[in-house]
Parts: structure tokens; C-alpha cells; sequence
């Protein structure tokens, strides 16, 4: 995940954002100001929009000149000053909001008609001056007169031509009846662009035409997306094991000049995976077109709920000492009690009657309590039932016998027998049976102690088991 996000990342860095700033088309008057109306004769004295017919209600003048490569609306003048307007006029866009850009552009198309041998005097000019943030203008493209073939100074019957180092004189490209594209490059940077453009055309067939102004920055975003992460989220263990399978939806971002930042994960396991249990944190980042990035993370916490399961054991039947008393043993510690969790091993466990307790003839019920690691806790129950001691001395039928003794699998009374209970050297009752043979094979070596019990009474007698 690290090598693609870090390859991610530097692709997003080498993207450049760029803005409009202004995109005037002329197709309507709405975006700029002039010193003077629009106006028109309806002959060959006018200022306005052809195409879209806008000379302040005028008549369409009949002088349009049959410019090509405009689409749509075009701004045009000739005999500018005829109607009574004072020379120059200036068109001007004012507060466009350059804020954050740099590497400003602007283009522009322009043109002229020509009428043989030409009708632009050396006092003709079309000029687009600029200023940032009141700070005076600066020349950005001037067209002026050039090759008049009429007259000593001043002279007339030229054409339009750039004027590359504007001294009023044109030395560049000429204009025509086609639309031409300029482009230049706006110095300097700040808040707010004035853009203005200044014409003077005061005789017939002098003119001019203009359209699609834009103006373009690059963006200098250093401004980070903003990110949120999914809320926190706490949740149980599934059954059975120490985590849970976790699903959580990915972080959103919004950015002031990115639409669509986009969103990566760079840190913790993937929606779905299996979590233990315990805190994890993830981690997502954002990146904008500009390369600024920003990130959140959230956790994800699962709890251990699930309480340990403890098996008790069966119902334990112990002999008495010989003063017809019983230690209680460790029942955990001994095995006979089990304990398994979905993520303990090792339990805080309690037992009533504690290992030790000394319990007299009759039934005690122990009780088991084990707790986990989490705090949850379980417990079971049993009963001890002590009978009283027997020994070996207390024989009440001294014809029974045991044979083998020692024994090592069978052994058998011989006598009838109504039931057969054996315990072990410190009480617990290992096994009980209603005939007179009995397996051994099962019990570990020792000394045990076989109660029979017949129709004629009970004798307790000792059996080696090897």
C-alpha cells in the first residue's frame, strides 16, 4: 500500500489546476462597461454587438463589414466619433478576481477590414491595457496604424498592425477581414485584474472587431482538502472467537478548488478484515489536484463480551478421614473442573468451599467462579457427598475376600455382592459397580480402599493395585 500511494501522491503533485478568469464572448453586454453607449446611424456609423443586434435599440447599421471566423456575437465600431461620441472609447472589465493565480494569460480575437488601399490613419488604434489591484495600467497589446501609401504626416490609407514595443507604431503582425488570435502574458500577481481595451476609429471605412476575450491563471492551491473519517466504533467479539469481523465505509473529502479530491486509505486493516480484540486505528489521506493532502483517522475497539464456559464435574461421592471428616481439594488446580474462553488461557478462578476446608459427613455443594481477562465471569456447581469412614479394621463379614491382590485388571469378591464401591487414598470415589468382578486396569498404581456391601453387610477391604 506505502509504494503505490507514495507513486499516487506524486503523479497528483506534477497536476496543474488552472481558472478562468474572464471569458467574454460578446454575446451580450452584461460582463463590461463603455465610456459611451452603443450606438448606430443605421449606415456606416456605429459601436456595438453585430450578430446579436445590439446598438442600444438602434438600427442595424447597414456598414457591418463581412468579418470571417467570429462565432457568435462580436464586438465592431467604425466612424466612431460621427454620432457625437468622444474619442477614444474604452471598454473596460473591472475587479476580476485574480486571487491565488499566477501565470497569467490572455487572449483575444481581433481583425480589421480591408478596403483597398486601406482606410486606417496614423491617429487609429486599438489598445488592451491592464492593472492589478489599482496599482495603474500596463500596456498588454496595442494595434496602430502602419504602411500608409496617402499623404505627409499625418498620414492615412494604412492598415492595423501589432505594435511589438509600443511606440505607436505597428512593426507586427497585421490585421484582417479574418479573426486572428493573440496571446499574452499578464505580469504580476494580487487580488483583483482591471482589463481595458481603448479604440479610436473616426472615419468611414475605418473599423475594427473583437471577440473572445479570456483571461487564465494557474491555480496556487495550497490549501488542503477536507477530510472526515467514519465515527469511532465499539463493538462485541463475534462468538466463539477473540475479534470480530469489522466493516466501515471509506473517509469523504471536499476541496476549495478540487471537486473530486481523492481518497486513499494509507494505514489499518481493510473494511471486513477480522479484528482481534482490542483498539485498532485506521487511517485515510486525501489529495487534491494541487498535491496538498490531509488526513483523519478513527478506531475501531472490540470488546471482549463473551463470558468462559466452566464444566463442572459429576456428583463426587468421598470417603471421611477417621474422624469422619473431609478436606475439600483444588478442584481447578486438580483438573476435574475444565475452563476454556475465546481469549483467556489463564483465569482468576474461586472456589466455595475453598481447597482445604474441612466438611463433615454428609453433602457439600462446591461452587466454581472463573473470570477472564476482560472481567467476564462464569461459573458451574457440583456436590460432594461424604460417606463415613470405613476402615480396615471395621469388618463386618471377615469371609470376604479380594483376589488377585495386588491386582492388575480383574478382580473379583468372592461372594455375591449387592454393590462394589472403590476409592482412592484420599477419599474419592473412583468407581462403583453392582457385580462381583471388577477392571482395574484403569486406575494408577496405589493403595485403594474396595467398600462391599451384601445381603449380610459391609466390609471395607485394602487392594494393591500394580
Amino acid at each position: 500500500m506505502n509504494k503505490f500511494y507514495t507513486l499516487f501522491l506524486a503523479l497528483f503533485i506534477t497536476t496543474i489546476a488552472s481558472a478562468q478568469v474572464l471569458n467574454e464572448t460578446f454575446d451580450n453586454n452584461s460582463g463590461f462597461t463603455t465610456s459611451t453607449p452603443f450606438f448606430s446611424d443605421g449606415g456606416g456609423d456605429f459601436f456595438g454587438l453585430a450578430i446579436v443586434d445590439d446598438f442600444n435599440g438602434e438600427p442595424t447599421p447597414t456598414g457591418l463589414k463581412a468579418y470571417t471566423g467570429f462565432a457568435g456575437g462580436f464586438m465592431t465600431g467604425m466612424d466612431m466619433d460621427a454620432e457625437g461620441a468622444s474619442l477614444p472609447i474604452t471598454i473596460e472589465w473591472n475587479g476580476l478576481d485574480i486571487d491565488g493565480l499566477t501565470d497569467l494569460m490572455f487572449s483575444g480575437e481581433f481583425a480589421e477590414f480591408f478596403d483597398s488601399p486601406g482606410d486606417i490613419d496614423d491617429l487609429d488604434f486599438i489598445r488592451v491595457e491592464y492593472q492589478i489591484d489599482g496599482g495603474g495600467y500596463q500596456n498588454l497589446i496595442w494595434f496602430e496604424g502602419a504602411d500608409f501609401t496617402s499623404g505627409t504626416p499625418p498620414v492615412f490609407n494604412g492598415i492595423f498592425r501589432e505594435d511589438t514595443d509600443f511606440d505607436g507604431e505597428g512593426d507586427g503582425l497585421a490585421l484582417n477581414d479574418a479573426a486572428q488570435v493573440f496571446t499574452k502574458t499578464i505580469a504580476g500577481t494580487g487580488t483583483l485584474l482591471d482589463l481595458r481595451l481603448t479604440v479610436t476609429v473616426d472615419s468611414g471605412d475605418e473599423d475594427f472587431a473583437v471577440d473572445t476575450f479570456v483571461i487564465t491563471g494557474t491555480v496556487n492551491d495550497t490549501t488542503p482538502p477536507v477530510i472526515t473519517c467514519p465515527a469511532d466504533i465499539n463493538m462485541n467479539n463475534d462468538a466463539g472467537i477473540c475479534g470480530a469481523v469489522v466493516s466501515f465505509d471509506p473517509a469523504t473529502a471536499t476541496d476549495d478548488t478540487d471537486p473530486n479530491p481523492v481518497v486513499t486509505q494509507t494505514a489499518g486493516p481493510a473494511s471486513g478484515t477480522e479484528l482481534p480484540v482490542g483498539t485498532t486505528t485506521v487511517e485515510f489521506t486525501a489529495t487534491d489536484a494541487s498535491g496538498n493532502t490531509s488526513t483523519c483517522t478513527f478506531t475501531i475497539t472490540v470488546v471482549d463480551a463473551e463470558t468462559p464456559a466452566v464444566i463442572c464435574p459429576a456428583t463426587q461421592t468421598v470417603m471421611a478421614d477417621s474422624n469422619d471428616m473431609y478436606e475439600i481439594p483444588d478442584y481447578v488446580g486438580d483438573g476435574l473442573v475444565t475452563i476454556t474462553d475465546n481469549c483467556s488461557t489463564t483465569f482468576t478462578t474461586l472456589q466455595n468451599p475453598a481447597a482445604g476446608t474441612m466438611v463433615g459427613v454428609g453433602t457439600t455443594n462446591v461452587i466454581i467462579e472463573a473470570t477472564d481477562d476482560a472481567g467476564n465471569t462464569a461459573g458451574c456447581n457440583f456436590d460432594v457427598v461424604v460417606e463415613p469412614f470405613l476402615g480396615v479394621s471395621d469388618v463386618s463379614l471377615t469371609q470376604v475376600a479380594l483376589y488377585p491382590n495386588p491386582g492388575k485388571t480383574l478382580v473379583t469378591v468372592n461372594t455375591t455382592v449387592e454393590n462394589i464401591v472403590v476409592f482412592n487414598a484420599i477419599g474419592q470415589k473412583m468407581m462403583e459397580v453392582q457385580s462381583n468382578t471388577f477392571d482395574v486396569s484403569g486406575l494408577a498404581n496405589g493403595v485403594y480402599l474396595v467398600k462391599i456391601t451384601t445381603a449380610e453387610g459391609t466390609a471395607v477391604k485394602q487392594l494393591l493395585v500394580q
